[in-house]
């Protein structure tokens, strides 16, 4: 049965059950006089969302926009499928997602080399994007859906160099996507750091950029709403400094090749409060950390190399 659940005026959570485990991914639906999906998920997660829409009566053919924080499949690969069903309703896309999303198979072709071809079955099939259906958009662009509700853009790279944050007016709340990090409950935030383009300086950069904002909670796409706001943006911050210390003791010690065992057991102690949650906490241990250490550790090579 979907989880969904009003997190703040007229804004629902959905538990989109990603790779079928339980909150892990969140699915935002804004019902106002014009309504938005924030994401997607992948199409695997497709009927958990039109599940989700109808247990609050927003039908497809409500839905005016579908706004893709950025373009991973686990994020925005469902747009395509869920398209024809939702005949009024344009992608709100970073310039730089675009095409990937017209022509998904480059995006399909780097997430298997990253992951593994079990991808294939984790995301299911990714229906590319008619581009008559896709709205660009830029910093500080603007989306009315009603009187009280206005969302407006915010360029967010770090995590990925096409990534959008999402202000809304009514709650004075971002919609993060992968921006801001993960938040798996009180002291659980942690930055996201996948392969292949995350930056952390610049990630740093969007994360105070968020906070000047002074939002008053954060949907975050992984997972759920905080009001925690700047516990949660200093704690991301925190975790990316001691990333960055850790990997600069391993490299002045010449033990760079077990970094990755570290940085994982760092992390593993901090999520033993999730060990009530198996399947997610495995996943999280087994999968996300691991993936996100991978990518930290080729930003700080390559940034030495530079250096």
């Amino acid at each position: 049965m979907v989880d969904i659940k009003e997190v703040a005026e007229n804004i629902y959570q959905i538990d989109d059950e990603i790779y079928w485990v339980r909150g892990w991914g969140s699915v935002y639906l804004i019902k106002e006089e014009g309504k938005a999906l924030i994401d997607t998920g992948p199409t695997t997660s497709a009927p958990i969302i039109l599940e989700g829409m109808a247990k609050v009566g927003v039908s497809p053919e409500d839905i005016n926009y579908i706004i893709a924080t950025h373009i991973h499949l686990d994020h925005s690969g469902g747009a395509g499928f869920l398209l024809p069903k939702m005949p009024r309703a344009k992608v709100i896309v970073h310039p730089r997602g675009a095409r990937h999303l017209i022509d998904p198979t480059r995006l399909v072709a780097s997430m298997v080399s990253v992951q593994g071809e079990a991808t294939k079955k984790m995301f299911g099939e990714v229906v590319p994007v008619a581009e008559d259906r896709i709205q660009v958009v830029g910093e500080g662009e603007k989306i009315d859906l009603g009187c009280e509700q206005i969302l407006r853009m915010i360029n967010a790279p770090g995590h990925a160099p096409h990534e959008l944050c999402v202000y809304e007016s009514r709650n004075n709340g971002v919609f993060t996507g992968d921006a801001a990090g993960m938040f798996l409950g009180d002291g659980i935030s942690f930055p996201l750091t996948p392969l292949p383009s995350f930056d952390a300086e610049v990630y740093t950069g969007t994360l105070e950029k968020l906070a000047d904002l002074a939002p008053s909670r954060l949907y975050v796409a992984h997972f759920g709403a905080t009001t925690r706001v700047q516990e949660h943006f200093q704690s991301v911050i925190e975790e990316l400094r001691l990333m960055a210390e850790l990997a600069a003791r391993a490299a002045k010690a010449g033990k760079l090749d077990g970094l990755a065992e570290k940085l994982i057991a760092q992390k593993s102690a901090k999520l033993a409060p999730l060990k009530g949650k198996p399947l997610l906490y495995q996943y999280v241990v087994d999968h996300a950390i691991p993936t996100n250490v991978s990518g930290f550790i080729k930003y700080y090579q390559e940034k030495q190399s530079i250096s």
